[in-house]
């Protein structure tokens, strides 16, 4: 859940800035890039204190295994259903040999969460349908 705690600055700056607009959220290409930066550097930091691998602990070795709900819920998640439902052993290649592959859902899902929450995205769910000028 950490992973998603980090989005929590960009929500409260799309809010108060509602005016930006990039790339479909009011974010700038700045904050974005921060964004970014820190979404690779806390995947990095995960990825590089991962336990080194051992047959004596099943598990030990398993990027999603150490970080599925604290640390990295939003990458993990969605991957291991998607690709468990394609093929029951794609979740477990995913994990032991392309790890990146959370990385990249995980920046999907930062899109979406930070395009649904967009103030210009509510604007439009609320405004109301033109009037009904039809003859009786």
């Amino acid at each position: 859940m950490i992973s998603i705690l980090l989005l929590i600055p960009w929500i409260i700056f799309g809010f108060k800035n509602p005016s930006k607009n990039y790339i479909g959220l009011n974010q700038t290409k700045k904050s974005l890039t921060l964004l970014l930066g820190i979404e690779i550097a806390f995947f990095l930091a995960l990825y590089l204190t991962l336990p080194e691998p051992t047959s004596k602990i099943a598990g030990l070795q398993s990027f999603a295994w150490n970080y599925f709900i604290l640390y990295y819920a939003k990458g993990i998640i969605p991957t291991t259903v998607f690709s468990e439902y394609l093929n029951g052993n794609l979740g477990d290649k995913i994990d032991m040999n392309y790890q990146y592959v959370y990385l990249i859902v995980s920046l999907i899902i930062d899109y979406l969460i930070l395009l649904i929450i967009s103030p210009k995205i509510k604007i439009l769910w609320n405004k109301k349908p033109a009037h009904n000028n039809v003859l009786h």
